[in-house]
Formats: C-alpha cells, structure tokens, sequence
C-alpha cells in the first residue's frame, strides 16, 4: 500500500472514531467529559452540542451538533530533542527536583511561562528546564508561541482560499512539544492570546490574505476570525482534550490614559496602545470587538476552557480608574455568558503597585464576584549591590498579599511567573534579572520567599484541622488563626530604602504581557542603544559572568563584551532569513521609534531584558517550523545562591 493511501485511510479511520459514540453512547467522554446521568437543563450550548452541570460539573447532554466529516487533522511529531543543544544540560538541579515543590504547597495552579520565539529556543526543547517545570510547577503559558502571529498558517489559508473558502488556518506545530509534554505528566497550559492589537499578522485584516492590498470590510474580519478560533479550539479540543483548559481570549482592550481610549462605551475602550501604535481591532471593526470575539470562543471552546481577560495594570485607579473600567467590562460579558476569569498581568516595579494597591484591586474584583488568575507576575529590579535582596523583600510581600486574599476568599485560581530563569540560557545575552532561578537553575532567594509563605499557610492549615478533628479551642478564640485583611499591614522581612524617588517610579503601562515579544524587545533595544558603551559592556558582564568574577579586570570585561557582540552579530545572520510577517512589524516599529523616543526614556532604569532586546527578536524571526536550528552551548553552569 503507498503511503499517501495509507495516510488518507488512517485519516478516514480518526474521523470515524471521533463522529462515533464511545461503547456507552457517550460523545462527550472524547473531551473527558461524562455525559449527563439525570439532568436535562441546558446550560450552555456550543459548536459541539448542548451542556448541562451535575453536582457542579459539567456534562454532556443528548446528541453531538458537530457534522461528522468535521474532525480537525492530527498533531505533527514533536521535536527530536537529542538533535537539540540543551543550553541547560549540564546544569545541577537536584535541589529543585526533590523536596519542597511550590505546586505540591500552593492552594492555587503555580505555572511558569515558556519563553522563546521558535522551537529551537523554546522552553520545552531543554529537557533540564523541563524537568524542574514538572517537579515545581503545575501549569505553563507560551509567552509567544500561542499568539496568533505563531499560530495563523498563511500558506495553508492562501490554499482555503483558492478554494473558495475564507478561512484561517493553523499551525500548532512550534508549540507541540509543550503540548505534549502537558499531556503526558498531567500539567495543564494557558493558552495565550487570541486577539490582541500586537502580533496579529497584518495579511489577517488584508484582502486576499495579502498584506499588501487594501483592508477587508467589518463582516469578512469576523468571519476570518470566527475560522480561526474553530481551527484553534478544535484542534486542542481533539487531540489535547483539557490540556489547554485556560484561554486568553482578548488582551488589553482598557486603557484609562489620556488621549488613548474611547469611554462613550462605558469601559475605557483602547483606541492605542502606552506606545501610540493603534488597536487595529478598533480601528477596523469597533469597540464590540471584545465582545464578539469572546462569543466566538464561546460557541467553540469546551464548557471546561476558562475564558479570560487578560489585562496590565489591572490595579490602576489614575488618572481614570481602570479597575472599575475591567469590572464593568467583565459584567457586560457575564450578562452573556462569555467571560469565566479575570487575567491579572501583575508587571510590578520598584515602585508601583504597592502591596495595599495590589491587594484592593484584588478585593475589588473578588467582591465583583470574579474568578482571578495571576497570570504574568513580574518584579523589575533597579541597579546596585543589593538589588536582589530588595527583590525579595518585594516578592514577599506581593505574594503574601496574594496568599492574604486567597485566605479572605478571593477566587484565585493560578499564580504564573512569567518566566524560568534570569539570563536565560537559549538566549546569547540576556540580562533579565525577575525570575526564581538564576542563570544556573538554581534557586533565588525570591523562590524561597514563596516557599516560606506557602509552608506558613499550610501550617495554618494544618493547625485548623487539628483544632477541628480534637475539638480543641476555647471560647476566646486563641485557637483560631486569624489572617490579615487586604490593606493591613503584612509581616514581612525587614525592608531597605529603595532610593527610587517619585520621577524615578516606571509605569508599568508599556510593559504590558509581550516582556518576551519582538514589539516590546524593540523598545527596550531603543533603551539599550542610548547607553554608552561602558555601561553596555557593564551590563553585559552582570548577565553572563559569575558574581564571583565580577570585580574581574578591565581586560577581562573588554572580552567578555566582545564575544557577546560576536555572538549577536551571529545570530543576526543566522536569522536574516527568518519569517517576513515578523520582520515586517519590527520594521514598521523602527518608524515610530522616534515618537516613542520621551516614552522611552522612563523606562531605562528597567534593565532585565535590555541585553536581549536584539537576540529576541532575531529569535522571534525565525521561522515556527526550524525545530532542528542548532543552539550554541553556554558556559557550564555553576551554583549560586547557596
């Protein structure tokens, strides 16, 4: 038999076994979802068939509404990862792989952002990385590699086309490894975004699916997108039932600054983004944008897929208040059905949030009844000796006014950090400085931070259980632990002077959820190239050198310096031929560059990822599909932070 007859029977044998009802008659069970045993209420009906909730769980009720024929293609092989340099190989991470585990302690999800731009630097192509995720973490989100400029098939959807049909189509196969991996060890991925006013390739809003000819009308960019959320969620729905549970359905559709939104709709509707480049969406279809777009994934996605907005600076009360813009939003949706949770970015600088700040506006949208998720928690840093000790004094401190609200009632359901590591190994020079492991996957203060707020929350825990199963107590309730409310003050470890001054605090409102994305990079590449040259070299030594050398010669600096500039220049070459969608919106950022020059500048004390600004995106160009491109191995890893 040729193999294109037998790929065309394998075909034909899936499509059967998923229109077919499982040996019980149940067509949901494929979804690992029960069919419904006693009720006959519907509660939701989508794409697939009608829905009902059983002891507060979902089921399936009477027939399935999908065609038959309709069975989406099957995943492509995940990557060979022998083929792949693991920068992280060599790395010592025996300490993060046993003992404590922060997914094992916390009450909530504890998920990690993948970062990267292709497979060949993707999170999941490192095998080390992978296994400390596992042991540690209980959910992922790609920081990339689910948005639709990584995702929307150009090609495949030129060839719908000549067929006739308007459809986007997919391509999952950059991200099938974290995919994979999820299914297999029982983790779970958050998948983000799909609609967003960055990374939407601009042949999407484009007649012809040609970036080059004129824009479609408001009908055919719905219809666009209503193919693509089916090809989206029925892809995961079918081969990766529950995996992806948690969506980003609209990201940062609010912004309370001057001049950049629209209120006639009640909710601060963004018309540009903090970097004055427009909101096609709004431009192009109108401020109802949001809510089509979650009734789209609504009638596709599984009644087990959370929908989300997904928000930066969701704690902002000036110069407009922002979080009663999300609140009201959020309402507007519930009245249909078509929002489940609420996305907390959570990008926090020296200065603001305070923890008071952070802790109302989780009040707030507790008392609106909301379901939260923390979903791209990051602390910036300043420069000096004894930066990472205020970081961790600052992580405490957020995240015991999370723990504190979880104890009041909050709904908070995840806690992602938005990344692994600081200087992050599958980058040549990365000087991101946020995250709970270092260079070397060995823990920061930062996670033990964490850890010791969990293991106190446990033991409070344990305690009530005890007083509970003895009956032990007395009347004046010295027995009874009492947590302290949002806005209290919150017992943390002794905090230093930040010497950050009121001009010196950063808003956060550019820093948006892309910390990882080409765009983002850009503007902080900007930031990185008004440095002179000693503070560039500076720098650059403090994101590949080891603490212990880091008071090294000036020839030793001068080296240093050099071989990353080496390494950049060969990675730029490496990349030239990447993808052109991405490079064509990193052009058409090279144009605004000077507009955005005044907002620039109020970030340069924000220096985490100013080194890698270039890497990143000659990363992001590259093409989805390099899952083989050969990655330079890095210095051996040594221990820190001991």
């Amino acid at each position: 038999m040729r193999i294109t007859d037998l790929l065309l029977l394998t075909s034909a044998l899936v499509a059967a076994s998923f229109a077919k009802p499982t040996e019980n008659g149940c067509w949901s069970e494929k979804f690992n979802i029960p069919c419904c045993k006693s009720t006959t209420k519907v509660v939701r009906k989508t794409y697939d068939g009608e829905w009902g909730l059983e002891d507060g769980q979902w089921c399936s009720i009477g027939e399935s509404t999908r065609p038959s024929d309709d069975v989406p293609p099957l995943p492509s092989a995940p990557s060979d990862l022998d083929s792949l340099v693991d920068p992280a190989a060599d790395c010592d991470i025996t300490d993060s792989i046993t003992g404590d585990s922060l997914a094992k302690l916390a009450p909530f999800r504890m998920g990690v952002g993948l970062n990267g731009g292709s497979v060949s630097n993707y999170t999941p192509s490192s095998k080390k990385m992978m296994e400390l995720i596992n042991y540690q973490f209980n959910s992922m989100t790609y920081s990339n590699g689910m948005k639709s400029l990584f995702i929307m098939d150009q090609e495949e959807s030129l060839k719908n086309l000549a067929e006739g049909k308007e459809e986007v189509a997919v391509n999952f196969s950059g991200v099938i490894d974290g995919l994979e991996f999820s299914a297999k060890n029982d983790l779970h991925i958050r998948g983000h975004v799909l609609v967003w006013h960055k990374q939407t390739p601009e042949w999407f809003f484009r007649k012809d699916f040609d970036e080059t000819k004129e824009y479609v009308d408001r009908e055919t960019i719905f219809k666009r997108l209503d193919s693509y959320m089916k090809n989206y969620f029925d892809f995961l729905n079918f081969n990766y039932p529950g995996v992806v549970d948690a969506v980003d359905v609209v990201n940062e559709a609010v912004e309370v600054l001057e001049g950049k939104y629209d209120n006639s709709t009640g909710w601060y509707t963004r018309t540009e983004s903090y970097e004055g480049d427009e909101n096609i969406w709004y431009n192009l279809v109108g401020p109802d944008y949001v809510k089509e777009a979650f009734r789209i994934a609504r009638k596709y996605a599984l009644p087990t897929t959370k929908l989300t907005y997904n928000d930066y600076d969701t704690w902002r009360t000036t110069p407009h208040d922002k979080t009663g813009a999300i609140i009201k939003l959020m309402k507007m949706l519930k009245e249909e059905d078509l929002v489940d949770v609420i996305g907390m970015e959570s990008y926090i600088t020296p200065g603001e949030p305070t923890p008071e700040e952070y802790g109302k506006a989780i009040e707030r949208y507790a008392d609106a009844g909301l379901e939260i998720q923390i979903t791209e928690f990051t602390i910036y840093v300043t420069d000096g000796d004894d930066w990472l000790e205020k970081q961790t004094v600052h992580y405490r401190e957020m995240f015991q006014t999370i723990i504190d609200a979880y104890k009041k009632g909050a709904n908070i359901s995840s806690f992602t950090v938005f990344g692994l590591q600081d200087g992050y190994r599958f980058y040549e020079s990365d000087s991101t400085r946020t995250r709970l492991y270092d260079h070397d996957l060995q823990k920061k203060p930062n996670f033990q931070a964490i850890m010791d707020i969990l293991k106190e929350y446990n033991a409070e825990l344990d305690k009530e259980d005890d007083v509970e199963t003895t009956g032990l107590g007395d009347d004046d309730g010295d027995d009874i632990i009492e947590t302290p409310g949002i806005g209290e003050d919150i017992e943390t470890l002794p905090a230093e002077d930040s010497g950050t001054d009121d001009e010196d605090v950063i808003s956060t409102s550019g820093l948006e959820d892309d910390e990882d994305s080409a765009d983002d990079d850009k503007e902080e590449g900007n930031d990185e190239k008004k440095e002179d040259e000693g503070e560039k070299s500076a720098n650059d030594d403090n994101a590949e050198v080891n603490d212990d050398t880091e008071e090294g010669n000036n020839d030793e600096e001068a080296t240093i310096t050099g071989d990353l500039e080496d390494n950049e220049d060969s990675a730029d070459e490496n990349n030239e031929e990447g993808n052109d969608e991405k490079a064509e919106i990193n052009d058409e950022k090279k144009e605004e560059d000077d507009d955005e020059k005044s907002t620039n500048d109020g970030k340069e004390d924000l220096k985490d990822d100013e080194n890698s600004a270039d890497d990143e995106i000659e990363e992001a160009k590259a093409p989805v599909s390099d899952a083989n491109a050969p990655v330079k191995a890095k210095k051996k890893c040594v221990v820190r932070h001991k």
